[in-house]
């Protein structure tokens, strides 16, 4: 199979025009104007990732986080990244992202992480384009606060959070979720009646922002987003992609917690 289906596929369903501004996505490395012996999907590409791709005979790569983000001055090949870029291009593997387009796809990343939540009612948070949302919201049923983040972190497949709230004793039914570092979209939570607020890398004044308007928050990090790889699977192979696709073994959250 030609890898060109790969790109239609994401043109059809994750259009690189979707991605904001100062975002990086689509080819970064290699072409896909050729066949496809594997697709391997990983959160983030690393040295550990392309030698899972070489494992796999896969020469194509699909990560959700950009490797390349900003434009290179330079290729140096002592460096962690250059050495990287050195491999993908003396194995010939293709490097393709999908980050804000996914993002803000009707069925993507903020959907796949509602669906785990089983959140009821679904509906965007914030709309971005006259069609296309980033976040989610929606409905559980109705349980203590406590309990709810027992059945958050079930459901997301994490073991830790950091909770912002003033209210400990409350209850919680309508549940705001944006993947990734989405706390700038707090308020428009707070303006649509969350009970607590899902996302990543809230920082210390962004946390005093949250107590200030009389939400509660859940910092679910970063690393919540691993169930792109997944639910992209199973897309792709609903488009009739037929080469072998992968799902990443590695566990890339840099964070260990003490």
């Amino acid at each position: 199979m030609n890898g060109m289906k790969i790109k239609t596929f994401f043109e059809t369903n994750y259009p690189l025009d979707l991605a904001y501004d100062w975002d990086n996505v689509g080819l970064q490395v290699g072409t896909l104007n050729r066949p496809l012996t594997g697709v391997l999907i990983a959160l983030d590409l690393t040295k550990e990732i392309i030698e899972e791709a070489l494992e796999k005979k896969a020469n194509l790569i699909i990560t959700h986080h950009p490797f390349i983000f900003k434009p290179l001055k330079n290729v140096l090949t002592d460096t962690y990244k250059g050495k990287v870029l050195e491999l993908l291009m003396k194995h010939d593997i293709t490097l393709y992202v999908s980050h804000t387009n996914y993002d803000l796809g009707h069925e993507g990343m903020n959907t796949v992480l509602a669906k785990k939540l089983g959140l009821k009612a679904i509906e965007p948070l914030d709309m971005v384009t006259d069609t296309h949302g980033i976040g989610r919201i929606g409905r559980i049923p109705k349980m203590p606060l406590k309990e709810a983040i027992v059945y958050i972190k079930k459901a997301l497949d994490i073991d830790h959070a950091r909770l912002i709230t003033d209210a400990p004793d409350q209850s919680v039914e309508k549940i705001a979720i944006c993947g990734g570092s989405g706390a700038e979209d707090m308020f428009e939570a707070k303006r649509k009646g969350a009970d607590i607020y899902l996302t990543g890398d809230i920082s210390y004044h962004q946390a005093h922002d949250v107590l200030q308007m009389g939400l509660s928050a859940l910092d679910i990090g970063h690393y919540a987003e691993k169930h792109f790889a997944k639910a992209l699977k199973e897309e792709l192979l609903a488009a009739k992609i037929t080469c072998p696709i992968y799902v990443s073994a590695y566990d890339l959250d840099p964070f260990i917690h003490v």
